[in-house]
Order: C-alpha cells, then structure tokens, then sequence
C-alpha cells in the first residue's frame, strides 16, 4: 500500500493499530449489510477509511478530518475512491468555527480540548508500555530518547480554525438516515461527537468504536449514552496503552 504520509513514524503507527492490529474490529465480528454506511470520524490521513473501502468495497464512507494539512492527505488517499466522501469538517454537538490545538509533528494528538502536558503524560505513559518487551540494558535508554523526541514534537504547535457541525446536521444535509458503523477517533472530543447525533439518527446507528479519553468520567458518560439509546458496550483496552486513560468503547444493537 502506497500513502501519502505526513510524518512517517506516525503513519507506520496507526497502519498497525488499524491493518495489524485491527483495533476498530468490535470483539464480536463485523455484523453488516453489504453496502454499508461507514463515517470515519477523525480520519486523519485515512487508514481507517482505506481499511473499510477494502473490507466492503461497495461501501459508502464518510470521512471527516478537520485539520487542513491532514485533510490534504486523506483528499490525496482516498478522495478517489468509489464511494468515499471527505469532509474537511469537525462532528460536534453545536454547529460552529473553533479553534484546534494542530501538532505537525504528531498529528494524531491534535484536538480541540488538546492540553500539552496532559498530552506529553499520555505519550510517556504509551512508550513506557510499549518498551516492556525490551532488554532491561536497553529499555532505559530506548524510554528516554522516545520521550525526547515525543516532547520536541508535541512542544510545536499552532492552532488552526476548524469548522464543526452536528452529525445531525451533516446527516440531513447528506441525506443519510442509517450508519452501519460509527468510528469515533478526536482526541477527547468524542462525546460531543455522540451528543450530536440526535434523536432521529440514533435509531439508525447499528454498530460503533469509540475511542475515549477517560478523564473526568469520560468513560461512564459515553458507555451509558450509548446503552442509553438501546445499544449493547463493551469496553476494551489495549496493551499498550494499560498504563494510560485511552479505551475503546464498542456498541452494537442486538438483532
């Protein structure tokens, strides 16, 4: 697979979180129709979206990334494929223009609600994690020089003004009144994000992963909205992110 990459350590990252690892993958299978509805919130470059357009290729993918040099990428990945629709374009609760904390150097990261220090504690957290396997001799090492080089990309930073509108909103303007699997991926957003799905949409989202930043009940809030409209969760967490507040919320009706 060829992609045009923003900085190359991240893209080879979230191609094994998403292809290798298939963490968007719910723990009971994929239950679809064969022309799925997909919104790929938080695309970034979109390897989600390339994912999805490989597993049902007579899907149709929304893509929203609202960063502008990020969304370049994902117009160049996949804005050439059947049935893929990019949006540079935020989902919130409210229909508005706001401002995003933009990491060049670490895009993923970027968000509306992004908090440098909070975000320098996560990534040290992750790469501690991530260097258990490690020889003893070398994981000290190893630790510090990828804290290093996380801090200096995480200390540049700008803010960019960003578009966001309901999902609601976007639906109706879309003309979309099911979703066969919502992927949430914004960087502590994500319950704005399902706030603003609205009543007439809810009963039409079939199966999602949400990704959540637990802090401040984060976790609690988007488990009991989600069971609150009729669908079933399951939490998971990966193993190399054990030591930090990132979970995967899956949600799906029962047939």
């Amino acid at each position: 697979m060829r992609v045009f990459s923003l900085n190359g350590n991240e893209t080879d990252y979230l191609y094994g979180e998403i292809f290798d690892d298939e963490s968007y993958v719910p723990p009971r299978g994929w239950r679809m129709s064969e022309k799925p509805v997909v919104l790929d919130v938080g695309a970034n470059i979109g390897l989600f979206t390339l994912f999805a357009t490989q597993r049902w290729p007579d899907a149709q993918v929304f893509s929203f990334e609202p960063a502008p040099d990020v969304f370049d990428a994902l117009r160049r990945n996949t804005g050439h494929l059947p049935g893929v629709r990019v949006q540079n374009l935020a989902l919130g609760d409210e229909d508005q223009t706001r401002e995003l904390t933009y990491y060049p150097h670490c895009t993923m990261m970027s968000g509306f609600d992004a908090d440098p220090a909070v975000d320098k504690v996560l990534a040290s957290a992750f790469i501690t994690s991530a260097a258990g396997s490690l020889d003893e001799e070398l994981r000290e090492e190893f630790i510090q020089e990828a804290k290093d080089l996380v801090e200096d990309s995480l200390d540049e930073r700008r803010l960019v003004r960003c578009d966001v509108q309901r999902v609601e909103t976007f639906a109706e303007r879309a003309g979309i009144d099911r979703v066969d699997f919502l992927k949430v991926d914004v960087e502590g957003f994500e319950l704005r994000v399902l706030r603003g799905i609205g009543d007439r949409l809810w009963p039409g989202i079939a199966n999602a992963a949400v990704e959540v930043a637990d802090r401040g009940g984060a976790l609690d809030a988007v488990v009991t909205l989600l069971e609150g409209q009729g669908m079933t969760t399951s939490v998971r967490q990966a193993a190399e992110y054990r030591t930090t507040d990132l979970h995967t919320v899956f949600a799906w009706r029962e047939a």
